[in-house]
């Protein structure tokens, strides 16, 4: 009987649904919030009432299924206590905007709120999966496995790498029981080395750091901490304040008492009242302690797990300003990050464990880590399009959409973009994106203003076909899925102002053939007219409101926004 291994996402931010086949073959990889278009969809179940129809189209109804979490029963059993304890009483403290209010909340209460509204999804966990099973799949057998959820993060960012061997290390916000995990991975096998217990939290850390900034991090706003940090300038007395939250003693990191801790938020507080620190100064000194700290506890991770190779995962590995430090500044010599170094990847790493279970030491095969996982926009849509909507000018340019598309964006014309399957993670690569023309210097000012909708110091995203990579970036580093933030070098900066930050970095994504064969034509095509062999690159959204998931989503964006074409396919539709 043939047996698939359906991953769930049940964390109380970033849930995920993953489908693994009896081979080990991902067939589906998607965050909830794509389908519900709401930002992180907090607080809900990734099994939703669209699981059926998803186990339809990938499954044989006659197989059996193993629905794999994300945290281990010890978590959930604490946190289903918690609950009947009446601790999610406390969710408008979370969920309160009052700085004082959420940095008077002990951690300890913030931790086991969050465990409460895990539990109180988880239960509501199984309901659309045991409604799939009895009713869509009714001869299948189905079980439930648990597996740690740091453990789900090393499986993803260990099985979707390149390496035959690999140090494994998690950098989260929490975990079951801390932030910080270390593995080795070798012969298809995930080897636990240690895992911080404790408050010592970069993910908590920066969240805070957010807060202070004056955004929000319960909406995923420490993006917008990276893209200010370069605006400000290192505040000494800030950054010997911020320092001195993280030690490291026997190659392990450690963090004050929470008491000690809200102290130093506390004074940091005052600071920024009384006007005696700039908002941007924080921004640029919280930044440079993250990357520092990050960068310190790598190399000690180095002199615990040698290698040459890097596996890392967790939420903090989303900030690519720190992540594009760490080959030139520790022993390791290659880095992967997945596309999905967050909850939302858990639920993949979930089902590959389970998978992994079944089928011990058996190793993934040395492939790409294909990020394209997601939905499609079914064919059939864009018939209905065309029968019914009367769109004007809409073309069909079947096998030529990259060379007209490419001849629209030199001549200054901002592109929705959306081909095949959504990519699985918060960044557009390519599939579900908006693009423009690098080189006017105020293509940045307009594509956030009439387009995006969001600050104007947010930057952009270069795709830049690989074999041009050493030619624009210093140091250069593949980065598929714009994990990584490299330095452009000077003598090319002005030709691509669009894509330079006011640090002189971007934060990039390699662009191969063998990746993303219709976005790499697309760019070669740019190159081919333009000279330049880059695409300014940014999800295909606008602020606050998650990437598009239909073509509705697009068509909705695309008439309520500056967007001048929009391509679905091989279709092409110009205002």
């Amino acid at each position: 009987m043939k047996v698939y291994y359906i991953g769930l996402s049940v964390s109380t931010h970033d849930p995920a649904l993953a489908i693994v086949d009896q081979d080990g073959t991902i067939l589906f990889a998607e965050a909830t919030e794509r389908h519900l278009q709401y930002k992180r969809a907090p607080n809900c179940e990734p099994d939703n009432e669209r699981l059926p129809s998803l186990l339809k189209e990938y499954c044989d109804p006659d197989a059996e299924f193993v629905a794999a979490i994300n945290w281990r029963k010890f978590s959930v059993r604490f946190s289903r206590l918690l609950c009947q304890l009446g601790i999610t009483s406390a969710t408008a403290i979370f969920n309160s905007s009052d700085t004082d209010v959420r940095f008077n909340t002990p951690y300890s209460l913030r931790t086991k709120m969050i465990n409460a509204f895990a539990a109180s999804m988880y239960d509501r966990l199984g309901v659309g999966f045991t409604y799939a099973m009895k009713l869509g799949f009714p001869r299948s057998r189905y079980s439930i496995r648990h597996f740690p959820h740091h453990l789900c993060h090393a499986a993803l960012a260990s099985y979707t790498s390149p390496f035959d061997e690999a140090s494994c290390m998690i950098v989260d916000g929490a975990g079951d029981f801390g932030s910080f995990a270390y593995y080795r991975y070798r012969e298809g096998k995930i080897e636990p080395v240690a895992e911080h217990k404790g408050f010592a939290s970069l993910g908590r850390y920066y969240a805070d750091m957010t807060w202070l900034c004056g955004f929000n991090p319960d909406k995923g706003e420490e993006w917008k901490v990276m893209g200010y940090a370069p605006y400000g300038s290192l505040d000494s007395r800030c950054y010997e304040l911020l320092k001195s939250i993280f030690t490291f003693r026997r190659s392990r990191i450690h963090g004050l008492s929470n008491k000690t801790y809200q102290e130093i938020l506390r004074k940091l507080q005052h600071w920024l009242d009384s006007g005696t620190l700039d908002t941007a100064n924080l921004a640029h000194t919280a930044q440079q302690v993250f990357s520092e700290i990050l960068i310190e506890a790598v190399r000690n991770f180095y002199q615990l797990c040698p290698s040459q190779n890097l596996a890392m995962a967790g939420g903090c590995l989303l900030n690519s300003s720190a992540a594009g430090m760490i080959e030139e500044n520790t022993p390791f010599q290659k880095l992967y990050v997945p596309s999905a170094p967050a909850d939302d990847g858990t639920a993949l790493g979930a089902a590959l464990l389970a998978y992994h279970e079944n089928h011990p030491g058996k190793a993934p095969g040395k492939r790409f880590g294909n990020p394209y996982l997601g939905s499609k926009i079914p064919r059939v849509k864009m018939e209905q399009v065309i029968r019914i909507a009367a769109i004007p000018n809409l073309e069909h340019f079947p096998g030529t959409i990259h060379t007209e598309t490419a001849r629209l964006l030199s001549e200054g014309k901002l592109v929705g973009w959306i081909q095949g399957k959504a990519e699985f993670g918060p960044r557009s690569l390519g599939n579900r994106s908006i693009l423009a023309d690098p080189r006017p210097e105020g293509m940045k000012d307009t594509i956030n203003a009439r387009v995006k909708f969001r600050e104007e110091f947010r930057p952009f995203a270069p795709s830049i076909l690989h074999e041009f990579g050493q030619e624009y970036f210093e140091n250069y580093q593949e980065s598929p899925y714009m994990e990584r933030t490299l330095k452009f070098k000077n003598e090319v900066q002005n030709k691509v102002p669009a894509v330079v930050h006011v640090n002189g970095t971007g934060r990039l994504q390699t662009v191969k053939a063998e990746y993303n064969e219709k976005f790499h034509a697309l760019i070669r095509s740019f190159h081919g007219l333009t000279g330049i062999p880059l695409l300014l690159n940014t999800s295909f959204n606008v602020m606050g409101k998650p990437i598009i998931h239909s073509l509705e989503d697009a068509l909705s964006v695309f008439y309520t926004s500056g967007l001048d074409v929009l391509v679905v396919g091989d279709y092409m539709i110009r205002k």
